[in-house]
């Protein structure tokens, strides 16, 4: 008889691992991400187009102050001109007018740098790195505008969920109380109305349910936006358990959250950088006034193709001198000293050499009169200082504003969660009794559903009243300097 072969131990174990995994729905891609308020923060300081935005023209500004101090530094360029002359033309080199076709070679090396300038290079600097630090600090403040709002949206999911959980307990209460109706009525306790009543509850309970999961849905794609992911139908977040401890709303006054915050938050270290950064603005306009001195050197040569090598040589003759007493057929014959000019061919290298010359010199420029430029300059930057003080001193009081405002929600919100918390209690005993009092006939269905409602309207507005209370409490933690996190 025939047997089929077995896999050993361990293979089987595999196949059947495998097996597992493939009847999963997706496969092993079916596994859901579970988003931390930790993770969504960061992928969305990576993430959002604005944030990067802020950083690249952030990153102008700190190419702005490098060049500014690379600008104290002196400069070098290389120079060369070749020059080919036809017909009568003036020689570069030698500095003569010549019909011949030549040519030439001019090569210079110069370097200048500035020795004083009113400070403006110095000031420049400051202004720029000052600007830059600022900058940073701007991110910073985008960075925590933006975790507040991943904060609300990633709550406002968990608020959805505890809703929807809310819905399909009503449901499940509901669908029990139409078995225990049915019976009742079959049973000729309860007339048929109950039935229809119960049942026409639990399809509206359904309905709420419906609502309840699309709620959910706007507002998980509204944190996938936010965190700049594509719409995925498996995006779920962590749960965390949330403590709410109501004496937190009294711990701090709206004063001592605001002292606190104001050694803290980047907007207000930004302002005050940029009304330092507009001093140093005015010293660079200001330094239009002062006169400029600089250096300056240059090392050249030149070359020309007309250029020849000139030798000089004394050289001594044999020639007729004079006659013996006037007679010429006896003539004197002695040596007669002359010069002898040669011309050679000058060498490229050699000219190079000989022409080479160095030149050192200094320039000031003393400004006179400049259209009132400078003036007009130093006006607009004391402008400048001024609004810079004025928005130094609005970043204090909107961020006053918005702790008061932030204070004052903690509180309310407190008060409501309190008042929702008795609310629901209170509901929660009454819907008991009331559906005791149902079972046992001794109350309407109007009444008994009147009273689900309720019952159902309380849990929604303690939850909600809960994940107000916790939103708030985070935010004005946020500006005591705790971290935006559970």
């Amino acid at each position: 008889m025939y047997k089929k072969r077995q896999a050993p131990g361990w293979k089987r174990i595999c196949l059947y691992a495998i097996g597992s995994l493939l009847w999963l729905p997706g496969g092993v891609q079916a596994q859901t991400k579970i988003w931390t308020l930790k993770e969504c923060i960061k992928r969305a300081f990576e993430e959002n187009i604005a944030l990067n935005q802020s950083r690249l023209s952030n990153e102008i500004t700190r190419i702005s102050w490098d060049q500014s101090r690379y600008n104290a530094y002196p400069n070098l360029n290389l120079y060369d001109a070749h020059n080919i002359g036809f017909g009568r033309t003036l020689d570069p080199v030698s500095y003569a007018y010549t019909n011949q076709t030549y040519s030439s070679n001019i090569p210079s090396l110069s370097s200048s740098v500035t020795l004083y300038n009113g400070g403006h290079n110095l000031n420049l600097i400051k202004e720029n790195k000052l600007n830059y630090d600022a900058g940073i600090l701007d991110i910073e403040k985008q960075q925590n505008d933006l975790a507040l709002t991943i904060l609300g949206a990633y709550m406002q999911v968990l608020l959805d969920i505890e809703a929807v959980n809310i819905a399909k307990e009503q449901i499940a209460l509901t669908a029990a109380q139409v078995d225990r109706t049915q019976k009742y009525v079959t049973a000729g306790k309860f007339p048929e109305l109950n039935l229809f009543q119960i049942q026409s509850q639990l399809a509206t309970d359904k309905s709420a349910e419906v609502d309840a999961e699309n709620t959910l849905q706007i507002a998980r794609v509204t944190l996938m936006q936010l965190l700049e992911l594509p719409l995925t139908p498996d995006f779920d977040i962590e749960k965390p358990e949330l403590v709410t401890t109501l004496a937190e709303a009294t711990a701090h006054s709206s004063d001592d959250v605001y002292t606190m915050a104001l050694t803290l938050q980047p907007q207000i270290k930004s302002a005050a950088l940029r009304t330092e950064a507009a001093g140093h603005d005015l010293k660079v306009s200001q330094s239009a006034l002062f006169p400029v001195l600089g250096l300056t050197g240059t090392v050249r040569s030149s070359y020309s193709s007309l250029r020849s090598q000139i030798s000089d040589q004394l050289v001594y003759q044999r020639e007729n001198i004079g006659y013996v007493q006037g007679n010429p057929l006896q003539p004197v014959v002695g040596l007669v000293p002359s010069d002898q000019i040669t011309s050679t061919a000058y060498p490229v290298a050699k000219q190079f050499a000989d022409n080479f010359g160095e030149l050192l010199g200094f320039t000031l420029t003393i400004p006179l009169f400049n259209n009132f430029q400078a003036k007009s300059a130093i006006s607009k930057s004391k402008i400048g200082i001024a609004n810079a003080k004025l928005n130094e001193e609005s970043a204090r009081v909107q961020l006053r504003k918005v702790i008061e405002q932030a204070y004052t929600d903690q509180n309310g919100s407190a008060k409501k969660l309190v008042a929702a918390n008795e609310q629901e209690k209170s509901e929660e005993r009454t819907y008991g009794d009331m559906e005791k009092k149902f079972n046992a006939g001794m109350a309407s269905t109007t009444d008994f559903l009147v009273e689900k409602n309720n019952y159902n309207k309380a849990q929604l507005a303690k939850v909600s009243a809960k994940y107000d209370y916790v939103y708030k409490t985070k935010v004005v933690e946020f500006y005591l300097g705790k971290p935006v996190t559970f």
